[in-house]
């Protein structure tokens, strides 16, 4: 088993006081970026709040301010609507996310289909699954029970792999060395957008993931980090409703009015770096420091394999 450090670091960047405002809108600034939200409109700026807090843009930023309903609000509307056991209701709104460029949301809402209703043929088709040998299956698994194995982004036959030199086999085996570390950054950046999706059954496969990664792992950090987002995601149902009823971010207790720093946030920017410590070790023999009998001396050369990771979340500041 190779040996591994998880060592989150985490700097907070900016407090935004969570003051709700009038309509669920889109700006469109001037750099070209669209930014969405509940705006509002506050002299010479525009005040735009969502899941992940509250932003402010100068005016002289804004180029168009396009009012309607967002994703975000649109996807929590279509949601609420769902019965419990509406499959097919639960598949059409997966295809709408990825349609409206959520993908990691959509995608992990047609596997929860699949998981209830494993012959749901939009819910196989949102993950990308085939039809193969009598059952769905994703296109690696339809290949391999062909018989094909992979190594990097290449297929073999068993007599096509059996072929190639140690030169060849090495290099495929460290591009799938490289593969597996980016699918482990993504694994835990996929896990802690699902933990913010308005969907309480995404947001509790998104904990499963992020507590899976964290015990094989063993890292306290990201237990914690999963209690201060799911902790984070209530905030926002509560934030969320009141700025949609036009009215003051109601308190714990249900009471409005309460003050900005009771709803204050921070943004916290998570940067994960896992290590882990490649086998076998190299060692080098060489005569440039032979002691007196003139024996050569041993060099091992140990390799680190880093996988990164950077998220951004918000936290209740309090």
């Amino acid at each position: 088993m190779r040996p591994h450090l998880l060592v989150p670091v985490l700097g907070s960047f900016a407090i935004a006081a969570l003051a709700p405002a009038a309509h669920a809108d889109r700006l469109t600034l001037s750099d070209g970026r669209v930014v969405e939200g509940v705006v509002s409109k506050e002299g010479e700026v525009y005040r735009v709040a969502s899941r992940f807090g509250e932003a402010e843009f100068p005016a002289k930023d804004v180029t168009a301010w396009a009012k309607g309903e967002t994703v975000e609000s649109e996807w929590r509307r279509r949601a609420a609507a769902l019965l419990p056991d509406d499959h097919a209701g639960r598949a059409a709104l997966s295809t709408w996310l990825v349609e409206a460029g959520r993908v990691d949301e959509g995608a992990a809402l047609a596997q929860a289909v699949v998981e209830a209703d494993p012959e749901n043929a939009v819910a196989h088709a949102v993950l990308g699954h085939v039809r193969h040998r009598g059952s769905w299956m994703t296109p690696d698994e339809a290949r391999t029970s062909d018989g094909l194995v992979r190594h990097g982004d290449v297929w073999y036959t068993p007599e096509e792999w059996g072929r190639l030199d140690a030169e060849e086999r090495g290099k495929a085996e460290e591009a799938d060395r490289a593969a597996a570390a980016r699918a482990h950054g993504l694994k835990v950046n996929e896990a802690l957008r699902l933990m913010l999706a308005p969907d309480k059954a995404l947001r509790a496969e998104g904990e499963k993931r992020l507590l899976a990664v964290a015990a094989a792992t063993k890292s306290k950090e990201l237990e914690t980090l999963a209690s201060q987002v799911r902790a984070y995601a209530v905030a926002t149902d509560r934030f969320m409703a009141a700025a949609a009823g036009g009215g003051g971010v109601a308190g714990v207790g249900g009471v409005g009015g309460a003050s900005a720093v009771d709803h204050a946030t921070v943004l916290t920017e998570c940067r994960i770096q896992l290590a882990r410590l490649k086998r076998p070790i190299n060692s080098l023999t060489t005569g440039l420091a032979s002691n007196a009998g003139g024996a050569g001396v041993t060099i091992q050369l140990p390799e680190i394999e880093l996988i990164r990771i950077g998220t951004t979340v918000a936290i209740p500041a309090r």
